[in-house]
């Protein structure tokens, strides 16, 4: 049997109520806890709305990080045109200049 790393929750049923235990990464028992029933779905759904609440925030951030990339990405994008414009431009000019000291 494979040993989890870190600290770990026990959750089990007994005498009609759920057990909950918490144990460190020296494998001590940290906390201990019985609830009923009715406690342990409000803990449940307590848990799931804070888990969704950040996961929700989560996505958002994420979403902004991808739209500034994007706009990184474009900005990048038209900087590295202008400058081959720019390149170009000076090109032309140099060429035009060397046709003219030919003539």
């Amino acid at each position: 049997m494979v040993r989890q790393e870190g600290s770990r929750w026990d959750v089990g049923t007994k005498d009609d109520v759920i057990t909950l235990e918490r144990f460190s990464e020296d494998d001590e028992r940290v906390s201990e806890d019985v609830l009923q029933v009715e406690e342990a779905r409000d803990l449940a759904a307590l848990l799931t709305k804070h888990a969704d609440k950040i996961e929700s925030s989560d996505k958002g951030k994420s979403k902004d990080k991808d739209d500034s990339k994007d706009k990184d990405s474009k900005n990048k994008d038209s900087e590295d045109k202008d400058s081959k414009n720019k390149d170009d431009k000076d090109k032309d000019s140099k060429n035009k200049d060397d046709d003219d000291k030919d003539k």
